[in-house]
């Protein structure tokens, strides 16, 4: 029982057949970057400092990995090959 059921915020109704899912996904990027970006504001200034090393040891090797695993994905698709 929320808003989309009461008729007070319909998404499907934004866009023509299809195209609803897409600027609903878009709305809520925005969202969510506009709350990570302010949870980003309020810490405190020594943060990062205090836990460099524990960031590090977390953000490092799962950016790397991320990395490596796009490559792969971006050449396995985009790459033309001769079999």
């Amino acid at each position: 029982m929320g808003p989309y059921f009461a008729g007070v915020f319909d998404p499907r109704s934004w866009a023509s057949t299809g195209k609803s899912n897409e600027i609903t996904l878009e709305v809520m990027r925005i969202v969510l970057a506009t709350g990570l970006f302010a949870i980003g504001v309020e810490l405190p200034k020594t943060y990062m400092a205090k836990h460099a090393k524990s960031l590090s040891a977390m953000v490092i090797p799962t950016m790397a990995i991320g990395w490596v695993i796009v490559a792969g994905v971006c050449s396995l698709f985009l790459c033309p090959r001769s079999i």
